[in-house]
């Protein structure tokens, strides 16, 4: 029996949400929680009824406890032990007793044709070994009819290996003298395969037919042994031996499942000898290689044709394109140059991958995938061009304004280091962009294949003002026509993403590409940036608009510093920029072009501070200007959030005047602006009470403690660092009279950072054994009280989370 325990009940001391003390009936002084009406009475119900829910699975849960010691007391139920059981079946200790005793067998017979040699010469020992074989070939039929199947395949295996010895005993007897080893052992097991398949005809055992295939095989390798042709002959000789196996598989049909697998497996290997040794033949007899190559491509699709297994039949159906292309370039290296070369797989992958796509759409993957590689293959063969291509204009940011006059596309593209492709590395970039496109169209598969495709596209068009290797000028013209096609002509809505931003991506290479003359950049600049405003694609509009405004920026730093103006002075003319773009970005042009316009802004301004820091002058004025954009943008309501970073911007710019003038004193300067941000942040709150806490005194007190910090570790008096422990102690007491997190948080960290500066120079004054024994002790401490504090420091976190 489980004993009932007493209920309880809230308490009613203390606030449901909060859980601070209520001074009385009413709302709650701390949070404001109404704590009357019918709302407050069903709350109070609610609580009463999940007390008692929980003191009743408090007692289902001890109750469930004293179940399972009972149920383990109990007596143990014995378990009855069962016999063992056989390992093997009885037919597998069949095979194997038949399997030992057909092996034994046949070590005897070898063993008797050795050990006869000298006692019974070579015609008696031919004989014996006659009998025997009669004797094992004519007990196989015995045995099949009375039901000895594994026995009948024994007897036939014996009878095999006898006939082999019978063959090598009629050697030893003359017969063939004329013939090298090689030609008798091809006619020895043709002759035994003619035998073995004529016994499987007559006798239907399995052993014989799968003999036949294998023995078949030999003759082909064993007269090419003897011939020793050229390679292109002996791997024309292989594939067709593949094809006469391939046609007994057609012939076979579904007849004869384990002949089918026998001779699939010797055509697989007859094709694979055939590739190696044709690849070989392209070193010495290109033509002859390249055909027999091409014969191995039509063995191995129709080896791809007579499988039924999906991914076999998927990987026969590829390799044909492979090897085709392995044959063009074979054929093909006597003609071209390194250089050119990789056309030709290009050419067979984009002339395989449109022949695959007129096929029945069950039959198009294989050829599909194997166009795909073949053309992944001949973009790796330009690689390295095409990325040199790409990134070398890049280098002019090191260098700007620097290529002589008159220079042409490719002496234009770096100036450190002279491009050593040529026309090809377009063409075959765009060959493998057609190909993966029309993959993607064949295989219903033309979304996931315009990511890729774009990417080549991209660079066949960046590439082919050099590739062509026209004058700087006109392939700047050019780059830029291409860039603005792919951005303003109408595509269809699945392809105008990527094709918008192939064109933005070869807008800004060609806009990395004018750095390297002035005149270049100042038209450059903002053509592409007018040419990226039009974008309007849902999700590329925020990327756009942002990249326009940081050409246009770029534009303004470029007039600038062509009309002279030093570094710093270009900084704070970028200035205008920031302020242009926030006030275009104010306007209403919808939510993602204001995200890339004020984002723009922010790295505009990063720029010009990054360009200032030379002249302690103009990075105030910069400063100034940033803080006064920051300032006016805040005056928006979505925007409030600016005015802190405006007040640090004006803040800083106050600072660096005056450690430009000489001032170690900051108190004067910036107390009087704290005051006041304090004074507006105290009436923001009156006036919005949900304000935070951070918002509306953070930049006051930033104002107020961080410059004398500053000021402290830059070794002023010791008055200073005192003074301001003071201060922010009584920042500190004020946020935990008001439960606000600002005056704790950065009242805190001030007063800790200068706790720190106090303590600094008698650290190094304490002896060693202090320090470890100090921090062994707080280590200990710690320790100890670890379990205990737990609790305090949820409460405290909790109680932290709720100051507002």
């Amino acid at each position: 029996m489980t004993t009932t325990a007493p209920l309880r009940l809230p308490d009613s001391t203390r606030c449901p949400q909060c859980r601070a003390l209520l001074a009385g009936p009413g709302a709650c002084p701390s949070c404001g929680l109404a704590l009357t009406g019918p709302p407050a009475g069903r709350l109070w119900e609610v609580d009463v009824e999940l007390l008692r829910l929980d003191a009743t699975r408090a007692e289902l849960l001890a109750e469930r406890a004293a179940l399972l010691a009972e149920l383990r007391a109990a007596d143990a139920v014995p378990v009855p032990v069962s016999a063992p059981r056989p390992e093997w079946t009885p037919q597998r200790v069949q095979n194997a007793l038949l399997g030992l005793g057909g092996l034994l067998l046949a070590v005897a017979a070898v063993v008797f044709a050795a050990v006869t040699y000298d006692r019974l010469g070579a015609g008696g020992r031919a004989t014996v070994l006659a009998a025997l074989t009669a004797a094992a070939a004519l007990a196989v039929p015995r045995a099949l009819r009375r039901g000895l199947t594994s026995t009948a395949e024994t007897l036939a295996a014996v009878a095999l290996v006898l006939a082999a010895l019978d063959a090598y005993g009629l050697r030893t007897l003359g017969v063939g003298d004329g013939l090298s080893g090689s030609v008798y052992a091809a006619v020895s097991a043709a002759v035994l395969a003619a035998l073995a398949a004529g016994g499987a005809v007559l006798v239907p055992v399995r052993l014989p037919r799968i003999a036949a295939v294998l023995l078949a095989q030999l003759p082909v390798p064993l007269l090419l042994v003897d011939a020793q042709p050229s390679a292109a002959t002996t791997a024309a000789t292989l594939a067709g031996l593949a094809a006469a196996d391939l046609g007994a598989i057609a012939l076979l049909r579904d007849r004869l499942r384990e002949v089918r697998i026998v001779a699939a497996a010797c055509a697989t290997i007859a094709t694979v000898l055939a590739v190696l040794v044709a690849t070989i033949a392209l070193q010495q007899q290109p033509g002859a290689g390249a055909l027999a190559l091409l014969a191995c491509a039509a063995i191995v699709a129709t080896g791809a044709a007579l499988t039924d297994a999906p991914v076999p039949r998927l990987v026969l159906s590829a390799l044909p394109v492979g090897l085709a292309a392995l044959a063009a370039h074979g054929a093909a290296r006597a003609e071209l140059t390194d250089l050119q070369l990789p056309l030709v797989p290009a050419a067979v992958a984009l002339v395989a991958v449109l022949a695959a796509a007129q096929l029945p759409r069950a039959l198009r993957t294989g050829p599909v995938a194997g166009a795909v590689v073949v053309a992944a293959v001949a973009t790796l063969a330009v690689s390295e061009h095409a990325v040199a291509g790409l990134l070398h204009p890049l280098s002019w940011a090191v260098d700007p304004w620097t290529l002589p006059a008159g220079s042409d596309a490719r002496a234009a593209l770096s100036p450190l280091d002279a491009w050593r492709g040529s026309l090809v590395t377009p063409v075959v970039l765009a060959a493998a962009a057609t190909v993966v496109l029309v993959a993607g169209l064949a295989l219903r598969r033309a979304a996931a294949a315009m990511v890729p495709a774009g990417v080549l596209a991209v660079g066949a068009l960046a590439l082919l003002p050099v590739g062509v290797d026209l004058p700087y000028a006109v392939a700047l013209a050019l780059l830029v026509a291409l860039g603005g096609a792919a951005v303003l002509v109408p595509v269809p809505p699945r392809a105008a993403p990527p094709a918008a931003l192939a064109g933005a991506v070869v807008l800004l290479l060609t806009v990395a590409w004018s750095l390297a003359d002035r005149t270049a950049t100042l038209v450059v600049l903002p053509l592409a940036a007018a040419l990226l405003a039009t974008v309007r694609l849902p999700r590329l509009v925020a990327p756009a608009a942002a990249g326009a405004a940081l050409l246009v920026a770029g534009e303004l730093a470029a007039v600038g510093a062509a009309a002279g103006l030093a570094r710093d002075q270009v900084g704070a003319l970028l200035v205008l920029a920031v302020g242009g773009l926030m006030a275009l970005a104010a306007l209403s042009l919808g939510h993602d072009r204001r995200t890339g316009l004020e984002a723009a802004a922010g790295l505009v301004g990063a720029a010009a501070l990054s360009l200032a820091p030379a002249d302690h002058g103009w990075l105030s004025w910069t400063l100034a200007g940033l803080a006064l954009v920051a300032l006016t943008a805040a005056l928006r309501r979505d925007r409030r959030r600016l005015a802190g970073l405006g007040g640090l911007l004006l803040a800083a710019s106050s600072w660096v005047r005056l450690a430009d003038a000489g001032v170690t004193d900051p108190e004067p300067y910036v107390v009087p602006l704290a005051v006041a941000a304090l004074v507006l942040g105290y009436l923001r709150r009156r006036r919005e009470p949900r304000t935070r806490s951070f918002a509306a005194y953070g930049p006051g007190l930033s104002a107020l403690l961080l410059p004398s910090l500053l000021a402290s570790y830059a070794g002023n008096p010791l008055w200073r660092p005192l003074l301001l422990a003071a201060v922010a102690l009584i920042v500190v007491l004020a946020g935990v009279r008001g439960r606000l997190q600002a005056p704790l948080a950065i009242g805190g960290g001030v007063l800790a950072a200068d706790a720190v500066l106090l303590l600094a120079p008698y650290a190094a004054a304490l002896p060693r054994w202090l320090v470890l024994g100090a921090a062994g002790t707080l280590l200990v401490t710690v320790g100890a009280t670890y379990e205990r504090r737990r609790r305090d420091l949820a409460v405290l976190r909790e109680r932290y989370d709720a100051l507002s």
